[in-house]
């Protein structure tokens, strides 16, 4: 029998609401490892919502104080908003050094970091001496900012980690092939399916109409506007739908979400929840999920907790969305920003029942084969025996 490994892994954030999908995806993959028998400990810049599922899978969790590198965003930033990210992402860290005097004592066979952003954490990591597996879950167009961050893997990482080939276009596009391997996220198919009817009580849902979700951060580019246009133009042909957004974000924003909502007319139609700690019991509610971002987005969590859910997916067709989604099979793909398109998906799956059953048998089917977690934790093991040695 193989011996237990000894893995640190870094964490770039701690959400203490509404963890990301980055987070959760970390979460999951050190708790399993640690039901393994592996001794695991997590390092978090802060408090963190997913404190108590860490702690209860007896994973260690050590604080540090640390700044992520934000300069990992798809979309350009107008130059004063870049300049202030470059110089925050340039100023010294201390933070560096007490990383390193973690993994000094806490000497793991191989150190695992989470997103690109933790430039902190890999530097860290690489001046200790430890293999370091580096994660990535972001995608970057070409360009002087993304040579940068890409010397900065080719320096510190010994083993990347892309959780979609929409991810890894771009890590061999900078010469980093050799050193990459394509592993997707895991999700949790072992419980039993929720009821719908209770979640949405529970929720203070009508559970009349078809509900049609959308979860994640309440950010421009995870596309809120663009769902609520969507829906808009929907209800205009199926007027007994309903429709629910959830998650955390500027309070600047969630406003211009809720002018938006007002602006169609049909407020009733609409619910904008707080976030919340998990997506489960939101996914249970709805009768279709909704990924409506609209930059590429690498690997997004919330269609495979769907697809794990028995739940169709309506989304736009770009990043590793379409690695997860089978066209009518799993669920329905448009053109990205295409709201006309993603409204006329509403519609179509919410007049067919037997078409959003038979979608959601497929898409349990497909992340059985493709996403469960155990296929994850036996990739995810054998690459950190690959470079503990």
């Amino acid at each position: 029998m193989s011996r237990p490994l000894s893995i640190a892994f870094l964490s770039h954030m701690a959400s203490q609401t509404a963890p990301t999908g980055a987070e959760r995806s970390l979460a999951l993959l050190a708790c399993g490892l640690r039901r393994r028998g592996h001794r695991v400990g997590v390092v978090a810049p802060g408090r963190w919502a997913l404190e108590a599922s860490l702690r209860a899978s007896d994973v260690a969790l050590e604080i540090i104080p640390s700044r992520a590198c934000w300069m990992t965003y798809y979309e350009p930033r107008p130059w004063p908003v870049a300049l202030l990210k470059w110089a925050r992402c340039a100023w010294p860290r201390g933070s560096t050094g007490r990383v390193r005097r973690f993994l000094e004592s806490w000497k793991p066979d191989v150190v695992h970091v989470n997103c690109l952003p933790h430039l902190v954490g890999a530097a860290a990591a690489a001046d200790s001496g430890r293999p370091v597996v580096w994660h990535l879950r972001e995608i970057l167009p070409a360009g002087r900012r993304r040579r940068w961050l890409a010397g900065r893997v080719r320096r510190d990482a010994t083993l990347v980690v892309a959780v979609s080939e929409a991810v890894g276009r771009w890590v061999r596009d900078e010469g980093l092939g050799p050193r990459l391997r394509v592993v997707p996220n895991g999700v949790d198919l072992s419980s039993a399916p929720r009821d719908g009817a209770a979640a949405r009580r529970a929720l203070g849902i009508p559970d009349d109409g078809v509900l049609v979700g959308l979860f994640g951060q309440l950010l421009p580019h995870k596309g809120a506007l663009e769902f609520v246009e969507a829906a808009r133009r929907a209800l205009a042909t199926q007027p007994t739908l309903r429709f629910v957004l959830a998650g955390g974000g500027p309070e600047a924003f969630r406003r211009r979400v809720e002018s938006a909502i007002a602006a169609t007319g049909q407020v009733q139609r609409f619910h904008l929840l707080e976030p919340r700690p998990s997506g489960e019991p939101l996914i249970a509610a709805t009768d279709v999920v909704c990924l409506a971002t609209i930059t590429p987005d690498p690997l997004p969590r919330a269609v495979m907790e769907a697809m794990a859910a028995s739940k169709p997916v309506a989304a736009f067709a770009s990043g590793g969305t379409v690695e997860m989604v089978r066209p009518g099979e799993t669920g329905l793909l448009v053109p990205p920003g295409d709201v006309e398109a993603l409204g006329r998906a509403f519609v179509r799956l919410a007049g067919d029942p037997g078409l959003r059953r038979e979608m959601g048998r497929s898409g349990v089917q497909r992340a059985r084969e493709q996403f469960s977690m155990e296929r994850h934790l036996d990739r995810m093991e054998a690459l950190f025996r690959s470079v503990a040695g």
